[in-house]
């Protein structure tokens, strides 16, 4: 099968520029989010990690789950673990 461009026609040429430029947009839109979220209150939460283990340390929260918590059980998650 030769696929040169001398026998594409119109309709081809412009499904594959639609092609490229979803392509393009998509890229855009992406880079777009990426850079909103790296910038700081982008309502992404960052951990202060130092100022949580100072909290644990002086014993203001405690490095356990809580006491609410237990895990699920095999028969509650269809045997998906």
């Amino acid at each position: 099968m030769n696929l040169s461009t001398r026998h594409w026609h119109a309709r081809e040429a412009r499904f594959l520029g639609l092609i490229a430029l979803s392509l393009v947009l998509i890229a855009l839109g992406l880079e777009d989010a990426l850079r909103a979220a790296a910038q700081p209150g982008s309502g992404y939460r960052m951990l202060d990690r130092k100022a949580l283990e100072r909290r644990i340390q002086a014993g203001e929260l405690s490095d356990r789950e809580a006491g609410w918590y237990q895990p699920s059980t095999p028969d509650e998650t269809g045997g998906a673990e």
